[in-house]
């Protein structure tokens, strides 16, 4: 079992609620809540805040258990460690900061690593920025170049997407 599930649970069951009355309360389909639940699909933000008061928790302590179900323990400390120690200047990601970082310490550019990993310039530029999901393969690919792990750089991802609390809280819940 999943530890969200676990944790909702419990709560469920302190306040004397079923999965059916929850998905009530928050007018959503109770198959779908449950799969949620279970991790198969993801748990959206407006379901979050929707269930958050119900269970008298905050999103972030939801969202820590969601990070201690998906991530294991030493993406989660990189997570947390970079999040602390990186300060990305006018807005940019974490990953952003950190693969420019890299780039720059060994003098390729952006075009230059897309050259290497014989991937697409554009598509590349827009996973470094944010604006579309990193595929594994594209980790897999750039992480020898940049003489990090592929971890590492999930943890620059998870860092950009999770408050320093959620992932404070995922520690705990997890270990």
């Amino acid at each position: 079992m999943t530890i969200i599930k676990d944790k909702i649970d419990t709560i469920l069951k302190e306040k004397n609620l079923s999965y059916y009355q929850l998905s009530k309360l928050i007018n959503f389909d109770e198959s779908a809540l449950n799969k949620m639940l279970k991790g198969k699909i993801s748990l959206s933000e407006n379901l979050l805040d929707k269930i958050a008061p119900i269970l008298e928790v905050s999103p972030n302590i939801i969202k820590g258990w969601i990070l201690a179900d998906k991530y294991p323990k030493n993406i989660l400390e990189m997570a947390l460690k970079v999040k602390q120690e990186t300060q990305p200047e006018n807005g940019k990601l974490i990953l952003t900061t950190k693969i420019d970082e890299k780039l720059k310490s060994k003098g390729i550019s952006r075009t230059g690593l897309s050259t290497v990993i014989g991937y697409s310039q554009g598509k590349l530029n827009e996973m470094i920025i944010g604006k579309e999901p990193m595929s594994p393969l594209v980790i897999s690919k750039i992480a020898p170049v940049l003489e990090v792990s592929e971890d590492e750089i999930i943890s620059w991802i998870v860092a950009d997407r999770y408050s320093v609390e959620a992932l404070r809280i995922s520690l705990d819940e997890q270990f």
